[in-house]
């Protein structure tokens, strides 16, 4: 136990082992909440129950209200402590019985089985394998392979999916055969070495939001917003905010300022930006001098690093455990270590609002619905705010969604096999087909508009809840939790329920945000027109590697070896590639990185005969 326990240092300074016979449970805790300073796991009970616990949960108050006639509990007990006391209550419906992002492990002493659950958008990673008679669980993988017992080796079909845009595997499948990730939303039960797993809860797509109004929806809207921000800041120390000036962090910064600044009980927050000074298409420092007049605070900045593909690469697979890799996980980096200097332990962001806010699938319900007027007129002004993108990419992304939804389900993934693919002529015929023929699984949302159920597909595809996987560990390799606003369960589920396009009003992309924010909003912010495009600076960033890539590439030994790459595909087309990194897109730069992650992956977990997870690890600087 202490073996696994020790591959997961970096995601707490303290924590213990506990057995009990043939169970072994091990705590690694990062301490962030008020209460979480007087919090000790694993966490025993008088009942023989023990739990491990990682996260955050936002319904402490509802949950002490019910729990009120047992005695015991208080208001300043942890979060461990109160999921115990919920168990005792509600045994394993415990489940449906906590909101805000975790994973955790309980043991019933007396019933001898496991109870494991992950909150319901899957902001926090766990992870399950078998090995004989043995189960093991972790937040991480590397956890897992640091048994005795587990063996590495790749799973081919994932390979194939991440590499090859194939479809997504619902199943929880990993790129490690035999290894899954515990789906959002989901519970299982370990008794007598049957695994149980079932789903606890889920959104309800046909659920409609009664208001009437836009202003009524924006108010609404704004509650919800403040809300999530506020569930993220319950936090001993300073909180930090990743801001860049774009619409969607300014907006959680400009939210936690207000909060913090109206409720002394709340901590206080500060701004870290990373910036690009060149003027050009990622350079946002205007933004930011706007937050910091509007609001008289100093953002802290961070210049931007140069892009890299090779910079990191094994310290990067190793925390991530994914055969991919971050072009500026660099300059990321940099920006957590200004966070930590701060005194943050959690850093909020504005991610995923993309993703929640900016769907057009409610076009379609107009199409549909025979709108088609409206739908010519949103289509007309969504080009006016987007000024840096081709107006016809919006037209031809409607055609896509609208075909989407005329088309039998079954279809879908020849649909998707039309795009067009960024150019990776080396990966074998062999992986090709993996890609081409594996199937999704899972089952669809229940029926509901084509705006609800394009966010409800964004929210629960395997590509998104990898990545959020991806960013939790990320954080946790820097020593910090890694919070997104725009992931609250709450607010998800009222932006489904909004009646179509009033999200959008009049084709405003975000409109809903831009009105309900707009009392904190700098106006330029709330009436930005244009996104930061990296673009440039990935592509000189890779292109000014040329040399060390070539070099790197001319033996991708082990991904040759593994089947999955012809070697002399890429040393043919390697030159050609480099020489094109001047486009638009970083579509090529992204192939290249994809290529060097999965043979610094495969190299990092599967190369090094007989050396232990722990014995493999890279010297890991940046972490502490």
């Amino acid at each position: 136990m202490h073996d696994l326990a020790a591959t997961l240092a970096h995601r707490g300074a303290d924590g213990a082992v506990w057995v009990d016979g043939a169970v072994g449970l091990a705590a690694r805790v990062h301490r962030v909440a008020p209460e979480s300073w007087h919090e000790r796991q694993p966490l025993v009970d008088t009942q023989g129950n023990a739990v491990v616990f990682d996260g955050r949960l936002d319904n402490r108050h509802e949950l002490l209200g019910r729990l009120a006639a047992t005695g015991d509990v208080d208001a300043g007990v942890p979060d461990p402590a109160l999921v115990l006391a919920a168990y005792r209550a509600f045994g394993d419906g415990v489940a449906e019985r906590l909101a805000g992002d975790f994973t955790l492990g309980l043991f019933d002493g007396r019933r001898r089985r496991l109870l494991l659950a992950r909150d319901a958008i899957g902001v926090r990673p766990l992870y399950w394998t078998r090995a004989g008679e043995t189960f093991v669980f972790a937040s991480e993988i590397k956890a897992l392979l640091a048994h005795p017992a587990v063996r590495a080796r790749p799973d081919d079909d994932v390979l194939a999916s991440l590499l090859l845009d194939g479809p997504p595997d619902a199943r929880g499948a990993t790129p490690f055969a035999d290894v899954f990730s515990l789906l959002p939303a989901h519970a299982a039960v370990l008794t007598r070495g049957h695994l149980a797993v079932r789903r606890y809860w889920d959104f309800d797509v046909t659920r409609e939001e009664r208001a009437q109004t836009f202003g009524e929806c924006a108010e609404a809207f704004r509650e919800h917003f403040e809300r999530a921000v506020r569930r993220r800041l319950r936090s001993a120390q300073p909180a930090a905010v990743s801001v860049s000036g774009g619409l969607d962090s300014s907006s959680v910064f400009c939210s936690a300022l207000g909060l913090a600044r109206r409720d002394p009980a709340l901590p206080g927050v500060e701004g870290v930006a990373f910036v690009v000074a060149d003027g050009g298409p990622a350079d946002e420092r205007e933004f930011l001098g706007e937050i910091e007049r509007a609001h008289g605070v100093r953002i802290e900045r961070v210049p931007a690093l140069a892009a890299s593909v090779l910079a990191g690469a094994v310290d990067a697979v190793w925390h991530t455990e994914m055969p991919l890799l971050d072009e500026q996980a660099g300059t990321g980096a940099a920006l957590f270590r200004a966070a930590r200097a701060l005194g943050a332990r959690t850093v909020l962001g504005g991610h995923w609002g993309d993703q929640v806010l900016c769907s057009r699938a409610y076009l379609v319900d107009f199409a549909l619905g025979g709108r088609w007027r409206e739908v010519r007129r949103h289509l007309a002004e969504v080009p006016r705010w987007f000024t840096d993108a081709e107006p016809g990419q919006f037209r031809r992304g409607f055609a896509v969604d609208l075909a989407k939804a005329l088309t039998p389900r079954a279809l879908h993934p020849f649909l998707r096999r039309l795009r067009r693919s960024p150019e990776r002529p080396w990966y074998t015929e062999t992986l090709r087909r993996r890609a081409r023929w594996t199937r999704a699984r899972g089952e669809a949302p229940r029926a509901g508009s084509a705006h609800a159920r394009a966010i409800y597909e964004a929210v629960r595809s395997g590509y998104h809840v990898r990545c959020m996987e991806w960013q939790n560990k990320v954080g946790a390799a820097h020593g910090l939790d890694l919070s997104f606003p725009f992931l609250d369960r709450d607010l998800l589920a009222f932006v489904m329920a909004l009646p179509g396009g009033l999200h959008a009003r009049g084709g405003v992309p975000k409109a809903i945000l831009r009105e309900a924010l707009r009392p904190d909003l700098p106006p330029a912010i709330a009436h930005r027109r244009w996104k930061a495009d990296f673009s440039r600076l990935v592509n000189e960033g890779v292109r000014r590697e040329g040399p060390a890539l070539a070099a790197f590439l001319d033996g991708v030994g082990a991904a040759v070896r593994g089947g999955y790459v012809n070697g002399a595909v890429v040393r043919a087309q390697l030159g050609p590639l480099l020489d094109r990194l001047d486009g638009p897109t970083c579509d090529i730069a992204w192939s290249l990185s994809d290529l060097v992650g999965l043979e610094t992956w495969l190299r990092t977990f599967f190369d090094r005969t007989g050396a232990s997870p722990a014995a493999m690890a890279p010297a890991r600087g940046a972490t502490s």
